[in-house]
């Protein structure tokens, strides 16, 4: 697998629903290939454009054994109280901003052995099921912060960058 990066017209991409009915792929191999990726590089969620594959589904989690394959997953309901929590993304090395999301929300998905799940989220896995959601709609957490807010977490990346790098430069920043 490897990783795409910001600016990619991929990730601006809705990716395309998974037949359930027809799948190509084995959802257990996916699953663990995914989250070995997502883990190696340091991430607790990896949506399938994020590497390449035109389908909706991704993974969250932050170890192999407390991880999730999501297909297909659905936003069923979401609470009208808002967090503000920090966002960063792999996509965008470095990168990190302010984002508004529910508190709550009821979701729907086919885990990896093509199992309906319907499942009430909050917290903290609200904002990792939506930051990959969005992915899979196209949207990444730049959409979801005014630019102002972007540029300075833009400057703030290209200052950390220059400091590990010796430049500021990163396709992100540019």
């Amino acid at each position: 697998m490897k990783l795409v990066y910001y600016p990619d017209e991929f990730l601006s991409k809705k990716v395309a629903d998974v037949d359930i009915d027809n799948i190509t792929f084995d959802p257990v191999e996916l699953k663990n290939e995914m989250v070995e990726f997502m883990l190696t590089n340091n991430g607790i969620g990896l949506s399938a454009n994020q590497v390449g594959l035109d389908a909706q589904l991704f993974v969250m989690g932050d170890s192999k054994e407390n991880s999730s394959l999501l297909i297909n997953p659905t936003v069923l309901q979401h609470t009208e109280e808002i967090v503000i929590d920090l966002e960063g993304c792999l996509s965008f090395p470095n990168v990190f901003a302010q984002v508004k999301r529910p508190k709550e929300i009821l979701v729907e998905y086919y885990d990896e052995n093509l199992e309906m799940k319907r499942t009430h989220l909050k917290d903290y896995s609200v904002k990792v099921f939506l930051h990959e959601w969005d992915h899979l709609q196209g949207v990444t957490f730049k959409d979801r912060v005014s630019p102002l807010v972007w540029k300075m977490a833009k400057k703030k990346a290209y200052k950390m960058n220059k400091n590990l790098h010796g430049n500021g430069f990163c396709e992100c920043c540019e």
